[in-house]
């Protein structure tokens, strides 16, 4: 099995990576996602004014 290799950052991007986790959740706490809405069915009837194909078409009989 091969050994990670261990990762190492500098002062400066310890830093750096500080401030974004500190933006992040600074983000997070004054622009929360609002509810979602509640999900609406779909109307049966087309936007086009056409209805919906339905779930199982009419099968041809062949003869």
């Amino acid at each position: 099995m091969v050994e990670p290799i261990p990762t190492y950052f500098s002062p400066e991007q310890l830093e750096r990576l500080e401030q974004l986790v500190d933006a992040s959740r600074l983000r997070v706490a004054l622009f929360r996602s609002p509810e979602p809405q509640p999900v609406r069915r779909r109307s049966r009837q087309h936007p086009g004014g056409r209805p919906w194909r339905t779930v199982h078409p009419r099968r041809r009989r062949r003869g």
